[in-house]
């Protein structure tokens, strides 16, 4: 019975950290909410104010970053400001 039971805590130990590897890897966290962006966010190659925001879960960074005059702007090395989200604050 013993055995039986120290499987099952294993089992649900290694489970749980598989959960918690996998959700890291494809940015959700484990209530399936995307994970937000750092509040300084640099961008990368090809990405847009439309990826970004998206990614980051955010629509306020034209608000957020009037350095940007045209969504065209953007590009490699550009700095925003994103706002925290409500639900991850």
């Amino acid at each position: 019975m013993k055995k039986q039971l120290s499987q099952t805590v294993l089992a649900l130990l290694l489970l749980s950290m598989a959960s918690t590897i996998f959700a890291g890897i494809h940015g959700r966290s484990l209530l399936g909410r995307e994970r937000r962006c750092d509040e300084i966010y640099v961008a990368k190659e090809g990405e847009t104010l439309q990826t970004i925001s998206v990614d980051c879960n955010t629509l306020s960074i034209l608000d957020d970053n009037p350095q940007i005059v045209d969504t065209d702007d953007i590009g490699p090395g550009t700095v925003l400001y994103i706002r925290p989200s409500p639900a991850f604050s």
